[in-house]
Parts: C-alpha cells; sequence; structure tokens
C-alpha cells in the first residue's frame, strides 16, 4: 500500500528518484522506437521553473518522458503534481510518492450518488434555483462551492454547476444555470419533471498550493498537466486555472524568485501501441507581467483577470506546440494532406512532421469553407477510401510504379522477403516461446484498464490513453520474476545435475546443464549470468519481432502489384496520388500568403532557431466565465496563430513546380497574396495603435489594465 501522506508534502528522495527514472529510461528505450526532444535548450538550468505540459495523451508515461528529457538537458529533478487517487495503488503511489510527486486532492475522484431528485421550478425566469424531492441539502455532504452533477444523456457526458447558496433541505442556488439546447432536449425534460444526480465536495487546495509555492520558492522544478487529467482527444481540454494560480502564486510570495514557465507539447504517433514514436517540444516561456502579479495580489475580480489573462497566454503558447484538430477525422485528413505534400519515397524528421501538421491544421481551420479547400478534402478523403480497400499505405503506392518495379523486381523482392521473415521468425522463437505470459498479460491488463477508464470518463473517445501506462507498468513488474523464476529453475537442475541425480543420468546429454556449464563455475556467477541471459535474449526478441513485423506488413503491397485483377488500380491509384498531390501544392500556394505575409514556397521548415523570444502576458479585462464542459473538445481561441509559425522557417512544396505561363501566373498570385496579407497587418497594426491612444489611461471599467497578448520578437 502506498504510504499515506497529506497532501502537498513531498517525500522525494534523491538517489531513489535517480534509480528509479535510470530503470524507467530503460523501459522508454524498449516502448518508443524514437522519441525527439525539441527546443531542450529553452529550459534554464537554475532557478526555479514550471513545466506547462499538454495534451495529456500517454497518462504516466507522459510524466516519466518529462522527468527523463529534464533531468539529462537541464540536470532538474521534476516534481509533477498528481492525484491523490493514483497515489492510492500499491505499486504507483509508492513509486511516485519518493520520486517527488505532489498529491492533489481532485473533487471528480470525490463524487458520490446523492439521495432524491432534484429538478427547477422556474427554468425560464429563474434558471438557477433548484428544488429537490427527498433531499436533505442541509446535509454536511452539500456545501457552497461544491457541485451538482447530471448524469450522462446520450452522447453527451455529465453537466455540472457549482453551488452558490444553500437556501433550505430542498431548496438551493447554482452560481450557473445547468445548460440545455433546446425544449425539447432529455436533459430539459428531466430537470423540469426530476433527476437524479451527483454530489462533488468543494476541495480545499491551499495546502497544496502552499507546498508547491515554497518548491518554487526554493529554486524547484515543477510540471503541470493543466487539462487536469489524460484523455485521447485529438484537441486539448479547457485548462484548468491551477498553472495560472501556481505561477502567480510564486511570484507574489517572491517576486524576484526568476520563475520560468515553459510550455511543452507531447505530439506521439500511436501513443498506446508498442515501438511508437514522440515528439517532446519546448515552447519560448510565457512572461507574466509585473501588473497581474499585483492584480492576483489585490483579490477579488482583479485576481481573476489576472488567473484568466495568464491562463489565455498560456493557451497561446502550447498552441505553438501541439497540433491540435477539431476532431480526429480532420487529423487523419490533415495528416493524409501532408503526406501528399512530400515527395513519395521521401522520409521526414519528426519534428518538421509535427510541424507541417500544425501549420496545416491552421490553414484547414481559416479556410476550411472555401470551394478549394472543400475539394481538396474530398478528393484526399476518398484517396483514403480507395487505400483501404487496396489494403496499402500511402507510401506503398510507389508498387505502382511498372516502369521502375516491373513485375520480375516486385517478385523477387516478395521471395526475398518471405525468406527474411521466415529467418527472423526463427530467430524471435526461443524469446516468443519463453517469454510469452508478458506479451498475453500486458494485452489483457492493460485492455481492462483501457475499458475502466473509458467506462468512468466523460472526455475520453477509446481510453487508449491508459493503455502504454500499463503496458509498461505489467512488463516493469513482471518481466524481473519471470526471468527470476527462470534462474531459479535452472540453477536447481544444474545443481542437481551436479550430484549426479537420478534423472539426470536418463535425459539427453543435451538437457544435461553440465554440458554448457563447467563444474568450477559457481552456482551464484552462473545465476547472475543466467538473469542476465534472459534480459538479452528477450531484448533481442523484440527486436528481432519488430523488424519481421514491418516485413510482413510490406508483403501485402507486392501481392497487390502482383495480381493482375488489383495491380491496375495500383496503378491508377498512383496516378492519382501524383494528380493530387500537385493539388495539394497548388491549394497551399494560393492561401499560404494570406496566413503567412511573408510566405515563401521555396523554403522548407528546416531551423530551430535559438532567439529570446517570450510569451509576454497582460494583464486584461475577462469576461465572466463560462463553466467548461469537458465533453466538449473546445479550447480558447489563440492570437493570430503565432504558434503556428517558427521565425523565418516555412512551407515548401516538395513536388514539381508548374511550367510556362502557369509558373508566371502563380508567381504573380503570390506577390498579390504577399501584399495582400502585408497590408492586412498593417491595417491590423494600425486598429490596435487607433485604439490605445483613443483610451489615452489604458483602463476600462473596472480599472484594470486592457492589453492583448502579445509575442514579443527580436
Amino acid at each position: 500500500m502506498a504510504k499515506k501522506h497529506q497532501p502537498g508534502q513531498k517525500l522525494m528522495i534523491p538517489w531513489v528518484y535517480d534509480l528509479g527514472l535510470w530503470i524507467f529510461a530503460l523501459c522508454l528505450d524498449i516502448f518508443f522506437r524514437e522519441v525527439c526532444a525539441r527546443g531542450t535548450w529553452r529550459i534554464p538550468k537554475r532557478g526555479p521553473v514550471i513545466i506547462i505540459a499538454a495534451p495529456h495523451a500517454n497518462q504516466f508515461v507522459d510524466s516519466i518522458l518529462l522527468m527523463r528529457i529534464l533531468k539529462h538537458h537541464a540536470n532538474h529533478r521534476l516534481c509533477f503534481l498528481i492525484a491523490e487517487k493514483s497515489m492510492k495503488e500499491p505499486y504507483i503511489g509508492t513509486m511516485a510518492a519518493y520520486m517527488g510527486a505532489l498529491p492533489v486532492v481532485r473533487a471528480m475522484d470525490n463524487v458520490k450518488s446523492a439521495e432524491g431528485e432534484i429538478y427547477l421550478p422556474n427554468p425560464q425566469n429563474d434558471p438557477t434555483l433548484v428544488h429537490g424531492k427527498g433531499t436533505d441539502f442541509m446535509n454536511s455532504a452539500f456545501m457552497v462551492g461544491g457541485s451538482i452533477i447530471l448524469p450522462k444523456v446520450g452522447n453527451e457526458g455529465p453537466e455540472q454547476q457549482p453551488i452558490a447558496e444553500i437556501l433550505g433541505p430542498e431548496e438551493l442556488r447554482l452560481r450557473k444555470p445547468f445548460k440545455t439546447s433546446n425544449a425539447d432536449h432529455p436533459r430539459s425534460e428531466a430537470l423540469r419533471k426530476g433527476t437524479t444526480f451527483l454530489l462533488a465536495p468543494h476541495i480545499d487546495q491551499s495546502k497544496m498550493f502552499d507546498a508547491v509555492f515554497r518548491e518554487l520558492c526554493a529554486g524547484g522544478c515543477i510540471g503541470i498537466f493543466p487539462e487536469g487529467g489524460s484523455h485521447d482527444r485529438p484537441s486539448l481540454l479547457p485548462l484548468k486555472a491551477g498553472a495560472a494560480i501556481i505561477a502567480l502564486g510564486t511570484l507574489a510570495r517572491d517576486p524576484d524568485c526568476g520563475l520560468s514557465i515553459i510550455p511543452c507539447g507531447m505530439n506521439y504517433f500511436n501513443p498506446h501501441k508498442f515501438r511508437s514514436r514522440a515528439v517532446i517540444e519546448f515552447g519560448n516561456p510565457v512572461q507574466v507581467h509585473p501588473d497581474q502579479i499585483e492584480a492576483f495580489k489585490a483579490g477579488g475580480n482583479s485576481k481573476r483577470n489576472a488567473i484568466g489573462s495568464l491562463l489565455e497566454t498560456i493557451q497561446e503558447a502550447l498552441a505553438a506546440v501541439t497540433q491540435q484538430a477539431p476532431d480526429l477525422e480532420t487529423l487523419l485528413l490533415i495528416q493524409a494532406t501532408r503526406r501528399l505534400y512530400k515527395p513519395l519515397r521521401m522520409k521526414l524528421p519528426l519534428p518538421l512532421v509535427i510541424e507541417l501538421n500544425r501549420r496545416l491544421l491552421r490553414g484547414y481551420t481559416q479556410f476550411k469553407n472555401e470551394p478549394q479547400v472543400v475539394q481538396l478534402m474530398k478528393a484526399v478523403s476518398d484517396y483514403n477510401r480507395q487505400l483501404r480497400v487496396l489494403g496499402i499505405k500511402d507510401h506503398q503506392v510507389e508498387w505502382g510504379n511498372m516502369r521502375q518495379r516491373p513485375w520480375w523486381l516486385v517478385f523477387g523482392t516478395l521471395l526475398y522477403r518471405i525468406v527474411e521473415l521466415v529467418t527472423l521468425s526463427v530467430g524471435t522463437l526461443p524469446s516468443l516461446a519463453l517469454f510469452w505470459p508478458i506479451f498475453v498479460t500486458t494485452k489483457i491488463i492493460s485492455v481492462q484498464k483501457q475499458r475502466k477508464a473509458l467506462a468512468a470518463s466523460a472526455v475520453k473517445v477509446k481510453g487508449r490513453d491508459v493503455v502504454g501506462t500499463w503496458k509498461i507498468l505489467v512488463a516493469m513488474g513482471l518481466g524481473p520474476a519471470l526471468y527470476t523464476w527462470y534462474t531459479v529453475i535452472v540453477t536447481l537442475w544444474l545443481h542437481y545435475c551436479r550430484q549426479n541425480g537420478h534423472y539426470s543420468s536418463i535425459v539427453p546429454w543435451w538437457m544435461n546443464a553440465r554440458a554448457y556449464i563447467s563444474d568450477s563455475i559457481p552456482l551464484w556467477i552462473f545465476s547472475i549470468f543466467f538473469f542476465g541471459f534472459m534480459i538479452s535474449v528477450s531484448l533481442a526478441g523484440l527486436r528481432i519481432g519488430e523488424l519481421g513485423i514491418d516485413i510482413l506488413k510490406s508483403l501485402h503491397p507486392l501481392l497487390v502489384a502482383l495480381d493482375i485483377r488489383s495491380a491496375r488500380s495500383l496503378i491508377k491509384l498512383r496516378a492519382r496520388r501524383q494528380a493530387l498531390s500537385a493539388q495539394v501544392v497548388d491549394v497551399i500556394n494560393a492561401f499560404g500568403p494570406e496566413i503567412f505575409p511573408d510566405f515563401d514556397s521555396e523554403r522548407l521548415v528546416t531551423e530551430d532557431h535559438r532567439g529570446d523570444d517570450k510569451y509576454e502576458s497582460r494583464l486584461k479585462s475577462m469576461p465572466p466565465s463560462e463553466p467548461a464542459s469537458r465533453n466538449g473538445i473546445r479550447s480558447r481561441s489563440s492570437s493570430a496563430g503565432d504558434g503556428f509559425l517558427l521565425d523565418g522557417s516555412f512551407l515548401k512544396p516538395l513536388t514539381i513546380a508548374s511550367k510556362g505561363d502557369l509558373g508566371e501566373v502563380n508567381r504573380r498570385i503570390r506577390e498579390s497574396m504577399q501584399e495582400r496579407g502585408r497590408g492586412h497587418a498593417r491595417a491590423q497594426s494600425s486598429s490596435e495603435s487607433d485604439s490605445e491612444s483613443a483610451d489615452g489611461s489604458g483602463v476600462v471599467g473596472s480599472g484594470e489594465p486592457v492589453t492583448e497578448n502579445k509575442k514579443k520578437t527580436r
């Protein structure tokens, strides 16, 4: 059982942290095929640091990856805020506690069913007034600041609203009314007639915040996932205010502590799969304005404005290092478009893949209703559908090039790969025979945890965010146990053979352990050697199996190319890809200058400039906040899309250029678009200047300074 400690109490033991991180690093090297850390030079090696990471798509694996990167590149021991619910796990909780995790009590982890039903007596004129049937709102379980949670309805997740005032045993008032789409909505009808409900308590986080403030003021490094929990959605969940409160609270306590706020994008390629890839990108730091600190100290509405404005800047900074799509279908279309934007056989570095996805997503978001874009997306979707019909991937379409790959070359390649696959299969059989319990157990447990997490969450799509974590944890526990079991069995058999036991003389000679191990070798040395040998066999089997799976996946397109009936479809599909690739380039060239005033079709995103840019946050008057629904996938809008563009880096079409007069026409169109983009930029700048000069005091309404978030450039 995990050692119990109070919320906010830190129990880090440095040598345990380093040892545990070393073990986890080995597991990460096995689980991931490639992990690329980008922008690590932005992490200061001295002073307090807050790492704000999103999206939280891989549960505990996210934390381990960041801990490893921070220790390797900046020599920081990263402490994470972790749900107290996770700290109660027998295995995870103990480990997390001694590696410095700070427990946080979450209201969502203490939700309970409430007695009776609630209804709205006057939903039109007084929608915040709630009456109960068979309830006792005077019970200690009900408190101001706690939340009333309505059950799920159809595909919509549960909705909650905080309690503003308790008027009696069967009467209370909410801070904001429940959101209902129309009078015919099932939730509206239930609220009129009466519905069951859940109750979440109000949690006092003052001790936790105080511990975090002390840790940062002492020069520590804190990691935060501002979405509040892991998920597998293609976009960020609405950010919680905790990250902004921690930053402002630390600076309010010690303005000269030198706090650095670093956004971090956790970008995965199939995070739930073994031997997947990841790009961990650190963005430009967020700088807090002194006015925000003073407003935070003042409390009340000023404090809310300070938190809201800083959180908006954090959202903007995270948008620069993440790829956010409104839904999974859009993300798949954007990824397909990016593949069509490069030559068929060119392999792009992972950071460049993420950057291209990010820019294409921004372009699609802005121009998705344009006829050219609509037509392109439909064509890309049809192309993907044809790929699925043939059962091949985009990069395998090249086997439809009959000039460069005639049938005899395809047939020879098929035979060679079959022989190679058989050879690798033989090589991986010993590992498979010995360690199949690990493979089967990790699969079973991870699927069980996935179903459990999906059933308990309103934000998860398929629950894949927990799969990778449990695969690693189960393998970490079961692997050494299985190695030890085999070592004990073989060592005892060797000892039995050395004692000339009865069965050692009747088994075949190749089963007698003395035929391989000299009697002069002590048993304890043999045990250590055999334990290491088991580890080597399992790792070799994993590597050989990985190669074998890759070869197995490559056989189907070869069979398609040799089949007369499907070969023609493959040839046509390759020709369609070429035309579609040119169409993608034309659309990007047409709309690129509208987004980037300095769009240059001849440059590729390759540089990672080490500038001193920062996201400068400014205090501004925030509108009344709407309760964020964790069932939705919307997020706060970011300004101007600064996060989509690296300084001096632009998209480049990597296909054949236009010919003849079309090239001159395209050049003139681009110049016209560039000039229009510069005009928009100048007009916007002029408008902002006029707005500032018209309000000379810089104060609006309540006396709060109002300035939009900006990104300072060199």
